[in-house]
């Protein structure tokens, strides 16, 4: 039987994103960092440095010239788009495997994943939101939980569709009832364990119910927004997907009226289209 505590034990088995992404992510949180510190962190990574260099010189930026080093590619993109793409390159091995308790294959949480990133830094960029490198990587990791929880959803998976299907509840609410505990809670806890910041830590654990957010309620919103959107255009549907209703009020509570929000999908994908070609190939 599956216990909070053996949930708990397997963080510790759930390998970080990389301490990179870790030291980046420091810098969303500390407001004396500047170029010159990322630049730091990205040189000392050939790796890394490679993958940043061909993503920066991609069609999908269409930057003039050519990008040699990483402190051009910060001039160019600005840090807060460098961030992101490091993120995109280290949550890659994490996210890229199948998940079946999710009913989602290989590769699809990732799709998944950076579909909501997308939408959630255009959703942020049309509300004019200052923090939009914070709403990007909310939504990205927006689901760490699936990856430690997917093999005790899969053995629970019909005590959960029972009561989903005759409490009429959410799937997340269903996984509290079985299992003790919900994803968006196990992603808070991993989040924590990661030394993330705080109120990136509020964003994974409330983006499904925002409106409970203390200190996060306008990234938890509008992650939530993308996430919604991103099962209304069904990419990488999981089986919890349809147990899940939008709320209006969230949407409006941010000033996004319809025609805005449409005007982000339509931007979408072509967007989706390069980053597909970059990250999901393989």
């Amino acid at each position: 039987m599956t216990t909070i505590p053996s949930i708990i034990e397997e963080l510790d088995q759930l390998r970080p994103v990389s301490d990179v992404a870790g030291k980046v992510l420091s810098l969303l949180d500390d407001s004396a960092c500047g170029m010159s510190d990322l630049a730091d962190i990205i040189r000392h990574e050939p790796a890394l440095t490679a993958n940043l260099l061909k993503l920066a010189n991609s069609a999908y930026f269409g930057l003039p010239g050519k990008i040699g080093d990483a402190k051009q590619a910060i001039v160019y993109l600005g840090m807060t788009q460098v961030v992101d793409l490091i993120l995109l390159v280290s949550c890659a091995d994490t996210f890229k495997g199948s998940h079946s308790g999710y009913g989602l294959d290989r590769g699809a949480l990732w799709e998944s994943a950076i579909c909501a990133a997308i939408l959630a830094n255009a959703l942020s960029e049309k509300k004019g939101f200052k923090s939009t490198g914070l709403t990007f990587t909310g939504a990205l990791l927006r689901d760490i939980g699936k990856v430690v929880i997917d093999q005790h959803v899969k053995s629970a998976m019909p005590q959960i569709m029972e009561r989903v299907e005759t409490q009429h509840i959410s799937f997340m609410a269903a996984e509290r009832q079985v299992l003790g505990v919900d994803h968006a809670q196990v992603g808070a806890m991993v989040a924590k364990r990661w030394h993330f910041p705080p109120l990136l830590q509020c964003i994974i654990r409330y983006y499904h119910t925002p409106l409970q957010a203390d200190g996060c309620f306008t990234e938890a919103s509008i992650v939530h927004l993308a996430d919604a959107i991103c099962r209304k255009m069904k990419i990488s549907p999981g089986v919890d997907d349809s147990s899940y209703e939008e709320d209006e009020r969230i949407a409006h509570s941010l000033g996004l009226n319809e025609t805005v929000i449409n005007g982000v999908i339509g931007e979408f994908s072509e967007k989706m289209e390069h980053v597909r070609t970059l990250f999901l190939a393989g």
